[in-house]
């Protein structure tokens, strides 16, 4: 279990990382998400002993990392870190040995990696060889070549087509089903919600939300019924705004043309609710075409919370 207890750290008058605490258990995937400039890279660099924190304390397992957990841990950073001359073999022997595998386990791991990715015809070409997209690829294979404990995985989609995409996602999966920390690190909003577990957010350096999706959901947010009504002749004025009048459990409702936006209490029964809708539809003589209940996404609440210039 990885634990983050009151860390705080400055660069001169600039508080880049707020009295930051969150725990990450095995076989979980944890979203660090916010804008650029939250603090998420600063809070991987603390945790992987290339910068200190100022102030509070980082644990694996219930202890203070020490120098030997470095190779427990795999990241994956946003920029390219790759050498472009080097071929991909040469490069990634260098930086499993690093890690303390040997060259010989290393090779056979990366022949193993370069086949799931259909890159083995690649191995002993150079870097700058590569595609952005092939690249990326490379530079995941060698943050998990040495079978990390803890994975940091920071904007890892980048450059990737969606069919890729999915394959590292795949892939990311397995992982987390093996036990491994998955700490992902985003400002993309909609790959959290498809990727992560739990979500930790933050801005300016400080946490805004930690919990579960489902959970940050229920509490910052309220479903929506959207309802789309067909074109009626028959129907009379007004008659739309009169169908959500008077029905218990919704509040604000927005009506836009022949499409209804209506947000409903947590405690409001839907099946009640929408055939509440149906029936006064009903007697106003308007036929509805359709009916959608919508959770709020993360983007949504993140723009409530942390406004709308971030």
């Amino acid at each position: 279990m990885l634990e983050l207890k009151h860390v705080t750290k400055k660069y001169g008058d600039f508080l880049a990382v707020d009295d930051l605490s969150f725990t990450v258990k095995e076989g979980t995937i944890v979203g660090l998400i916010g804008p650029n400039g939250a603090g998420k890279s600063t809070t991987f660099r603390m945790i992987m002993d290339i910068i200190r924190p100022d102030a509070g304390e980082i644990l694996l397992d219930g202890k203070p990392f020490a120098s030997e957990d470095t190779d427990k841990i795999g990241y994956l950073p946003e920029e390219r870190g790759l050498y472009k001359k080097q071929k991909i073999c040469d490069t990634i022997a260098y930086l499993a040995a690093l890690k303390s595998v040997p060259r010989a386990e290393a090779m056979k791991r990366l022949d193993a990696w370069l086949e799931r990715f259909e890159l083995t015809e690649w191995k002993t070409k150079t870097i700058d060889n590569l595609s952005k997209g092939m690249a990326q690829k490379i530079q995941f294979i060698s943050a998990i070549l040495h079978d990390p404990k803890i994975i940091f995985l920071d904007e890892p989609f980048t450059g990737l087509d969606p069919v890729s995409a999915d394959e590292l996602l795949k892939v990311i999966l397995e992982l987390k089903k093996e036990g491994r920390i998955i700490v992902f690190s985003t400002h993309v909003m909609e790959q959290a919600e498809r990727v992560c577990d739990h979500i930790i957010m933050l801005n300016h350096g400080k946490k805004l939300l930690d919990g579960s999706l489902a959970d940050i959901k229920h509490k910052f947010g309220s479903n929506t019924l959207t309802v789309e009504f067909a074109p009626s002749e028959g129907a009379e004025a007004g008659a739309v705004e009169a169908v959500f009048q008077g029905i218990a459990g919704l509040g604000e409702v927005k009506i836009n043309g022949n499409v209804v936006n209506a947000v409903f209490e947590d405690s409001a029964d839907q099946a009640a609710l929408i055939a509440a809708v149906t029936a006064k539809a009903a007697e106003k003589k308007l036929v509805i075409s359709s009916f959608k209940v919508d959770e709020p996404d993360l983007h949504s609440i993140f723009i409530s919370i942390a406004g709308e210039e971030e």
